[in-house]
C-alpha cells in the first residue's frame, strides 16, 4: 500500500476523504506543507523537534517520540479510530533509513488491515446481524454442551480443511473411516462424500457458507456446529436436535451472556478447519491428522478442493493472478499463502500443543510447526476398534438454557422501534440526513436497541458522525435495513 522507494524528498500517499495523516520520520517542514487542510496528524518519529512549522492551522498534533514498535502501535491503533469511515494520509520520507522500515511496513500491514475490516463490515454487516437474530434462540437453548469435553478422550480423530490436498489424501481416508472420527469443514463434504465418507461433525461457522452449496444429499453429519451467524438455512438442512453452537464474539450474544445465559465452551477460532480442529481437541481426541489444512496455494493458485464449490469464495477478495507472501513449505522452502493470518495463527497456536497431538498429512502446503508430517500415501494408524460406540456416548443432550426473559426484551425492543420506523422516514423526506441523524444517534444510545442491533450498529455507527455523508437513497437503504432487522427481533421467541 506504502511505497517504500518514494521520489524526491518525501512521498505522500493519499486517500479519498481523509481527515487525518501519518508522518514517519523527521520530515521537513517542506514535506508538511504538502499535507492538506486536515483534523489530525499522528507523527511518528524517533526525532525530538519541535512541531512543524508548516503544520496547517487547526490541525491537532499527536507525537510519538521513538520508532519502537510496542510503543508506536497502540497509538497507531487509537489514531485510526479518529475517523471510522475514511483512512488516513500517509506522509514519509525517502527510503534508506533501515529504522524506518519496520514502522512504514506495520502502519501499511494496519493500513491495510483496518480497511478490509470496515469494507466487510459494511458489506456484511447487515447480513451478521440477520443471522444473530435468526439463531438467538437456538443459540441460547442449543450450545455446545459442556459435558462433551474430554468426552472422546484418547480417539483417534482426522479435520478435514478444504484445500487442495484433500482431493489426495481423502482417498486414502476412505479405508480408514469406521475407526477415526471424522471433523469436517463445510466446504469439504462434497469431497468427502464423492470417496463415500460421512462426516461424523460439520464445522460451518461463515456468514456465507449456505448449505445448499455445502451439503452433499444422503450423507447429513452426524452432528453440526454453528456460530451465531451462520446461515439460518443450516437449522432446517439437518436435524434439528444435531445442531450445536459455538460462540463468538457477537454484540448480541454478549449482551445476552450478560443476561445470565450460558455462553458455549468454545469459541470459534479463524475459520471452519480450525474451529474443527479446536473441538476436535476440546473433546480429548488424539492424535489428531490433519488433511487438507493446506493454509496455501497449489500449482495454478488453487486455493480449495476441486469438490468445493467455488462461488463460496466469490466475496473473499481472492485474485489469482495477484503476487502472494511466502511461508515455509512442507516440501518446498516456501510456498505462496493467500491466508497468512490464519498460517501465522495455527502455528503459534500449535507451538504450546503436546508434541506428536497432531499429524499432518500432506503432499504440499504450508509447513506447521509442532506437527508431524505424513505423506497421504503412508497415512494409517493401527486398532481393531470402531468408532460407533465412542459417538453413540455423546448422546443428544436437551435444550439447556431458558433465554425467554432476554428475548422477551429483545422482541419489545423490536417492536418499539418499528412504532417509530415511520417517523425515521418522515424525518429523512422532510429534512434529509441531517434531520434523521441525530434520532438514530439517539435510538442507538438504548442499551437494549443497540444490543438488538449488534454487528449492524458497528456498520451503522461510522456514518452517524460528522460530517453526515450519503443522499437520501443511501440512508433510505440502512433504514430498510434496519427495518428487516426490528422486523426480526420483534419475531424472536
Amino acid at each position: 500500500m506504502l511505497a517504500l522507494v518514494p521520489p524526491g524528498n518525501f512521498h505522500l500517499q493519499s486517500f479519498p476523504g481523509a481527515t487525518s495523516a501519518i508522518a514517519i520520520g523527521p520530515l521537513s517542514a517542506e514535506a508538511f506543507a504538502q499535507l492538506p487542510p486536515l483534523r489530525a496528524v499522528l507523527w511518528i518519529s524517533a526525532e525530538e523537534v519541535a512541531p512543524p512549522p508548516a503544520l496547517p492551522a487547526g490541525t491537532e498534533l499527536h507525537r510519538v517520540n521513538t520508532l519502537a514498535l510496542p510503543a508506536v502501535l497502540p497509538e497507531l491503533e487509537r489514531f485510526l479510530r479518529l475517523d471510522a469511515r475514511h483512512l488516513p494520509c500517509v506522509l514519509v520520507p525517502r527510503a534508506g533509513d533501515p529504522q524506518l522500515e519496520p514502522v512504514i511496513a506495520r502502519v501499511a500491514s494496519a493500513l491495510e488491515l483496518t480497511h478490509r475490516a470496515r469494507v466487510t463490515r459494511q458489506r456484511d454487516g447487515f447480513r451478521w446481524q440477520q443471522h444473530v437474530l435468526a439463531n438467538l434462540a437456538a443459540y441460547a437453548r442449543q450450545p455446545l454442551p459442556a459435558a462433551w469435553a474430554e468426552a472422546l478422550r484418547g480417539r483417534p480423530a482426522v479435520v478435514c480443511g478444504a484445500g487442495p490436498s484433500l482431493d489426495v489424501s481423502a482417498a486414502q481416508l476412505a479405508s480408514l473411516a469406521d475407526r477415526v472420527v471424522i471433523f469436517a469443514a463445510d466446504s469439504a463434504l462434497h469431497t468427502l462424500a464423492r470417496h463415500g465418507i460421512t462426516a461424523d461433525f460439520v464445522v460451518s461457522v461463515d456468514v456465507a457458507k449456505e448449505p445448499a452449496k455445502c451439503l452433499p444429499a444422503g450423507r447429513t453429519p452426524r452432528h453440526t456446529i454453528l456460530s451465531p451467524v451462520s446461515p439460518p438455512a443450516w437449522r432446517t438442512a439437518v436435524p434439528a436436535d444435531s445442531v450445536r453452537f459455538v460462540a463468538s464474539n457477537q454484540l448480541t450474544t454478549e449482551w445476552l451472556t450478560a443476561q445470565g445465559v450460558a455462553r458455549p465452551a468454545l469459541g470459534v477460532a479463524e475459520n471452519c478447519g480450525v474451529t474443527a480442529l479446536m473441538l476436535a481437541r476440546w473433546l480429548g481426541c488424539g492424535p489428531i491428522h490433519l488433511l487438507g489444512l493446506d493454509l496455501a496455494l497449489a500449482p495454478g493458485a488453487q486455493r480449495h478442493t476441486s469438490g468445493a464449490d467455488a462461488s463460496l469464495y466469490a466475496e473473499s477478495g481472492f485474485q489469482a493472478d495477484q503476487a502472494y507472501p511466502e511461508v515455509p513449505g512442507n516440501y518446498s522452502a516456501t510456498v505462496p499463502t493467500h491466508v497468512i493470518g490464519d498460517w501465522r495463527a495455527l502455528d503459534q497456536r500449535l507451538a504450546s500443543w503436546p508434541a506428536g497431538l497432531v499429524i499432518n498429512v500432506n503432499d504440499r502446503g504450508a509447513r506447521l510447526g509442532n506437527t508431524m508430517l505424513v505423506h497421504p500415501a503412508q497415512f494409517t494408524f493401527g486398532g481393531p476398534d470402531t468408532k460407533a460406540d465412542w459417538l453413540s456416548a455423546l448422546g443428544t443432550s436437551p435444550p439447556t438454557a431458558d433465554a425467554a426473559a432476554p428475548l422477551a426484551r429483545l422482541q419489545a425492543a423490536g417492536r418499539q422501534a418499528l412504532a417509530i420506523l415511520p417517523h425515521l422516514h418522515a424525518a429523512l423526506r422532510a429534512g434529509g440526513p441531517e434531520t434523521l441523524v441525530p434520532l438514530l444517534r439517539r435510538i442507538l444510545a438504548d442499551e437494549t436497541t443497540g444490543r438488538m442491533l449488534g454487528g449492524y450498529a458497528l456498520k451503522l455507527m461510522p456514518h452517524l458522525m460528522p460530517p453526515v455523508e450519503g443522499d437520501e437513497a443511501f440512508w433510505s437503504g440502512l433504514l430498510t435495513e434496519a427495518e428487516a432487522l426490528f422486523s426480526h427481533a420483534q419475531e424472536l421467541r
